[in-house]
């Protein structure tokens, strides 16, 4: 890393153009923008994030147990998974729509690697949300209660986004840069599947299942 340069910095720009992507392409941000969002199609955004919430929950749990040592590093994953779990609601018994087995597939394949690239993989969400909010706000959107209440959850994820750059900034002399930029696009391009599923457009015909493929 070059000295006084953020990995943040560097992984944000390598995936900034998936985020703007997510915020032009995504119908439930026009939607929500608009102030026409209905109500089916702000309930399948929240049923769609609390089952992203609830198995990734269950990923972080057996990634913890497994986790001995008491560190700043480990309290930081028991605190996001304590906030994940908070989010769970009433879920159907189905099997998981495709991108969301692409997403726990991402998850799982960096089970082996040090902590801090966890926090990386949670870092996408966290940012993406933080940065969506941040330019619905500055785009002079028609304020609705939907987008209140998707706006004060947004809020909460300015103080993770903090929290997770905090954590990789302390650790980024020790890691691997192109494997933490890796591992953060990976998770922006199964944020962005989540974004394409929740298809306003259609009426939830796709039943969550729209996806760009094989990552």
């Amino acid at each position: 890393m070059v000295p006084n340069v953020s990995l943040f910095d560097v992984m944000w720009g390598e995936s900034n153009m998936l985020a703007v992507e997510i915020l032009h392409s995504s119908s439930f941000l026009k939607e929500l923008w608009s102030g026409r969002l209905t109500q089916g199609c702000y309930a399948r955004f929240m049923q769609q994030e609390a089952l992203y919430l609830h198995r990734v929950s269950s990923t972080l749990e057996v990634l913890l147990s497994g986790l001995q040592e008491a560190d700043d590093m480990r309290s930081l994953l028991m605190d996001t998974l304590k906030h994940y779990s908070s989010r769970n609601q009433s879920l159907l018994d189905s099997p998981p729509p495709l991108w969301l087995q692409l997403s726990l597939r991402s998850f799982h394949s960096v089970v082996l690697e040090e902590p801090v690239y966890w926090v990386v993989a949670l870092l996408a969400r966290a940012s993406l949300r933080n940065f969506l909010a941040e330019e619905l706000q500055m785009s002079e959107v028609r304020a609705s209660s939907f987008y209140q209440e998707w706006s004060d959850e947004s809020r909460k994820e300015f103080a993770w986004t903090q929290r997770y750059r905090k954590a990789i900034e302390e650790h980024q002399d020790q890691m691997h840069i192109y494997k933490a930029i890796d591992i953060f696009r990976d998770h922006m391009m199964n944020q962005r599947n989540f974004y394409k599923a929740v298809d306003c457009d259609v009426g939830g015909e796709q039943d969550g299942n729209a996806c760009e493929g094989e990552l």
